[in-house]
């Protein structure tokens, strides 16, 4: 009897696991039904992914997930973590752009000592600073606007602002049987450009399949309901477009770990995202990855509670070096 019921509890199981892929995958992948049609690529920087270690992978992170990186590929990995980890990036990039990453992940226990999950606090910044304000007037021998000069024919600069996003965001993943996993974020968006500045509220939504001891299978579904609203007299708003991740990850063995993407962003094409990590040694781990057929090359270094990671990767505006770290507790 008690066979026949575990025997039940697992079809059942197995049959929840796959509706709910196939629904995620639908709401994903039709995303006009969740947000209205995008005024633009709003929230672009929340396409570059965070931590040195997933971006020398190529972003092909959503079934690895085992980190506190986890909270921002696929929250549902956060349940996965045995021990509290505080996670940091830094980047500067091309055009002076700079970007930054911080997470901390706290695992819960109720009374009986069992796991009640793992909460995560993220915050994520991106912006150029020192941007120029000019002004034009209408030339009337011309009929066109100019801009303004002073009397040695330069262009007068006014002042000097910047452009900023930030994205901060509460995390939460469990455990929902011994294989399957799921996870939450709850998202606050704000946008400052000049003397405007514009919030949204949003959505991920992440799962994770143990398919056996070796291989996992991934889905995310980020940024979804978030429409950022301008404090402008046209009240616009910015959709950001919904993202829809499926993956799939392979130990190897001891050493090799492959994992590969395939990344949908509404109103684009399909990407497809691989990499790989080798474990040279204990504390030293190399990593090589194809994120839409750029390079990505990265390495880890770890030193007790510490772990040292950097990646490097061949972009359309040019090369982009990442450096992270982070600490368990």
């Amino acid at each position: 009897m008690v066979q026949v019921l575990f025997t039940c509890k697992g079809i059942i199981m197995k049959k929840v696991v796959k509706t709910l892929l196939i629904a995620a995958l639908g709401l994903g992948f039709a995303s006009p039904i969740i947000a209205a049609e995008s005024a633009g690529q709003a929230g672009a920087y929340l396409k570059m992914g965070v931590g040195a270690r997933a971006l020398g992978m190529g972003s092909a992170f959503t079934a690895v997930s085992d980190d506190s990186t986890a909270a921002f590929w696929n929250p549902a990995g956060l349940a996965k973590l045995k021990k509290r980890e505080a996670s940091f990036m830094h980047a500067n990039l091309t055009d002076d752009r700079d970007y930054n990453f911080f997470t901390y992940s706290h695992l819960l226990s109720g009374k009986d000592g069992k796991s009640n999950g793992t909460l995560a606090l993220s915050h994520i910044s991106f912006g150029i600073d020192g941007i120029p304000e000019t002004r034009e007037h209408l030339n009337p021998a011309t009929g066109q606007m100019d801009p303004d000069l002073d009397a040695n024919g330069n262009v007068i600069i006014y002042s000097y602002f910047e452009d900023k996003e930030t994205n901060t965001f509460i995390s939460y993943g469990k455990e929902i049987t011994d294989k399957f996993y799921a996870g939450v974020n709850f998202k606050y968006l704000k946008h400052k450009l000049f003397t405007n500045k514009a919030d949204a509220m949003g959505l991920d939504f992440g799962f994770m399949y143990d398919w056996n001891d070796k291989t996992t299978l991934g889905l995310s579904i980020r940024d979804l309901g978030e429409s950022l609203d301008w404090n402008t007299e046209s009240g616009t708003k910015d959709d950001v477009p919904v993202t829809t991740t499926f993956g799939v990850a392979h130990q190897c063995n001891d050493k090799l770990l492959v994992a590969a993407d395939l990344n949908k962003v509404k109103d684009m094409d399909v990407k497809f995202f691989c990499g790989a990590e080798y474990k040279i040694q204990e504390n030293v781990i190399l990593r090589v990855g194809s994120h839409d057929s750029d390079l990505t090359l990265g390495a880890s270094f770890k030193l007790d509670t510490w772990r040292f990671d950097y990646s490097y990767s061949d972009e359309t505006l040019g090369d982009a070096h990442r450096i992270s770290a982070s600490k368990t507790f």
